[in-house]
C-alpha cells in the first residue's frame, strides 16, 4: 500500500521540477566586459526603437529600463526627450543613436547613453496567450561614441502572467550588470 502512494508523489515531484525549470523560458546574451559605473555617473536612456506591432512598446521598455537603472543604484538617470518627427514603429533608422542624440547627451554632460530596440512585446496567439518580450540594449560612451556594453534577451511567461511582469523581469536581468559600484 505504501508503494501505491510513493509513485504518485514521485510523479508530482518530477512534474513540479519540470514546471520550475520551464517557468524561466528565455535566453540572455551579453558582452563579457561591463563598464564600472559609479553611482553618480550620468546615464541617459534614449527611446528604444519599436520593431513590433505593439504600439508604444519602445516607450514602455524605455521607462522600465530607466527605473531598473535607478534601482541598480545609479542616481543620475535621465530619459532623453522623444523625437516627435520619428515614427518608432518599424523605423530602421532608430537602430542608431545618431549624432543628434549624442549631441544632446554631450550638451547635458551625460557620460553614457543606453539605447536599443524592442523586437518582441506581445501575447502569443492561441489558447493560453503567453506573454513574450524580446529586447536589445547597447551602452554607448558619449565621449568616444563607442559601444562599451551590449545585451539581448527574450523571455516568455505563462498564460496567467502579465506582459509587464515578463518584460520587467527580462529588462531587470539584462541590465543587472549595470549597477553602481563602490
Amino acid at each position: 500500500m505504501a508503494q501505491g502512494r510513493i509513485r504518485p508523489l514521485r510523479w508530482l515531484a518530477a512534474a513540479a521540477t519540470t514546471v520550475l525549470l520551464l517557468s524561466a523560458c528565455g535566453s540572455i546574451s551579453q558582452t563579457a566586459a561591463t563598464p564600472s559605473l559609479a553611482a553618480g555617473d550620468s546615464v541617459a536612456v534614449v527611446g528604444l526603437a519599436n520593431f513590433t506591432e505593439t504600439p508604444a512598446a519602445g516607450s514602455s521598455a524605455t521607462a522600465i529600463a530607466a527605473n531598473v537603472l535607478r534601482q541598480n543604484g545609479l542616481t543620475d538617470v535621465r530619459v532623453a526627450p522623444a523625437d516627435a518627427s520619428s515614427n518608432a514603429m518599424f523605423d530602421t533608422a532608430q537602430r542608431e543613436i545618431g549624432e543628434k542624440k549624442l549631441a544632446w547627451a554631450r550638451e547635458q554632460h551625460v557620460k553614457y547613453v543606453l539605447t536599443g530596440a524592442v523586437e518582441e512585446w506581445r501575447y502569443k496567439a492561441g489558447v493560453d496567450g503567453e506573454p513574450v518580450a524580446g529586447v536589445t540594449f547597447e551602452l554607448v560612451d558619449v565621449a568616444s561614441g563607442q559601444i562599451v556594453w551590449s545585451a539581448t534577451g527574450s523571455r516568455s511567461g505563462w498564460s496567467r502572467s502579465s506582459l509587464a511582469n515578463v518584460a520587467t523581469s527580462l529588462i531587470g536581468k539584462l541590465l543587472a550588470p549595470l549597477y553602481a559600484r563602490a
